[in-house]
């Protein structure tokens, strides 16, 4: 059926408009959101890091508190946690049978005494050998060395202790027999305090006392400590390849505690080549901003180290990474040929310099020149 005149021009114009309309939306670009990345400065000292271990805090002392006489236990005034002062009782034992013991002794040198002392005025009047003298002598010497060395054991009844500290664990109870050289109770010296570290045989060489460590204590709301290494083994743990470091952590208020977990933080040793699987990322590698004094990034040659999670490998199985462009808005993909890995990272043999800015987070959504935003 033919239609009117009008309504084809009506249908025409509006075919002509949907179609334009069409095209103009078919033309009209999507915005892409910018990806949101952080960046390091290659090279720059804010970029160094650190490898990442847990440790254990103890007590920097643990003295096991003993009699050095046996005899049944009295009494033990004091009570696990409780602090004590230098010279405070801490337990005390019967000490009957040495008072007894003592006042025997101690009656046999008053009678020596009085031998000696009869024996020495008819000496000199000239009627007894000078040998009757001497061994008069003797044995009041004699008799009051033994009664003061039993005078002694009645002192040694009581236990004080031997500096102020903690009371970790009370090894027995009143009543019991205790013997000479066996611990009665546990006092902890916990200021400062140390942290036990377990360090893999192949990294020990990398550390010496004196080094500056940051611990992170998760009971405390993981509180930052700032530490110093005060010991490294030179003898590894029974059937284990590791090696304990200890590090020294001032405790004022006395909140540190033994037995409290945290994390320690180690100043990079740049240039120190850890294993490849460490270097891969099974320990955590973290920014040690907070640590005093951080070294440049880089290795003992001065090549560029970088962190090894911040390089991929593409279908040709080149490495490449991402860094900014002079804007900063804008990812640029750039292939690089590494080196050696180190604790900190791997180098970077060509493909970067120092100065540019690596994109180290974010880069997995990235392809070249896609938008990106710096975040700080």
């Amino acid at each position: 059926m033919k239609l009117p005149l009008n309504v084809s021009l009506v249908l025409s114009a509006l075919c002509l408009a949907s179609a334009f309309s069409g095209c103009h939306n078919e033309d009209k670009p999507k915005a892409v959101a910018p990806v949101r990345v952080t960046v390091l400065t290659v090279g720059d000292k804010s970029s160094g890091s650190a490898i990442s271990y847990s440790g254990t805090i103890i007590a920097s002392k643990i003295i096991d508190l003993s009699f050095q006489v046996s005899g049944t236990v009295m009494s033990i005034p004091v009570e696990t946690g409780q602090f004590v002062k230098k010279g405070q009782l801490i337990a005390q034992i019967d000490e009957t049978v040495y008072r007894n013991q003592y006042n025997a002794q101690l009656a046999q040198a008053n009678l020596a005494k009085e031998n000696y002392q009869r024996i020495a005025e008819v000496f000199k009047k000239g009627s007894i050998a000078e040998i009757k003298m001497i061994e008069a002598r003797a044995n009041f010497g004699q008799a009051s060395s033994a009664a003061k060395a039993t005078y002694q054991n009645i002192l040694h009844t009581r236990l004080y202790a031997s500096q102020s500290g903690y009371i970790g664990d009370k090894k027995i109870e009143a009543g019991a027999t205790a013997g000479p050289g066996v611990p009665i109770v546990q006092l902890l010296d916990i200021s400062p305090v140390q942290v036990n570290v377990a360090i893999p045989e192949s990294e020990i060489n990398n550390f010496k006392k004196g080094d500056k460590a940051s611990v992170t204590v998760q009971a405390l709301q993981n509180k930052q400590i700032a530490g110093v290494v005060d010991e490294v083994a030179v003898i590894s743990a029974q059937g284990i390849p590791t090696y304990t470091v200890k590090v020294s952590l001032p405790n004022q208020g006395n909140q540190l505690k033994p037995g409290m977990v945290c994390t320690i933080l180690f100043k990079e040793k740049v240039g120190a080549k850890g294993n490849s699987t460490h270097a891969k990322g099974t320990a955590n590698v973290e920014s040690v901003d907070h640590i005093e004094n951080a070294e440049a990034e880089g290795s003992a040659d001065g090549s560029i180290v970088i962190p090894v999670q911040s390089v991929q490998i593409d279908e040709n199985n080149r490495n490449f990474v991402f860094v900014c462009n002079a804007q900063g808005n804008k990812a640029v993909r750039k292939d690089i040929v590494t080196g050696d890995l180190f604790n900190n990272g791997v180098s970077v043999v060509s493909g970067l310099h120092k100065g540019e800015q690596l994109i180290v987070s974010g880069y997995h959504k990235l392809t070249n020149d896609a938008p990106i935003q710096i975040v700080k």
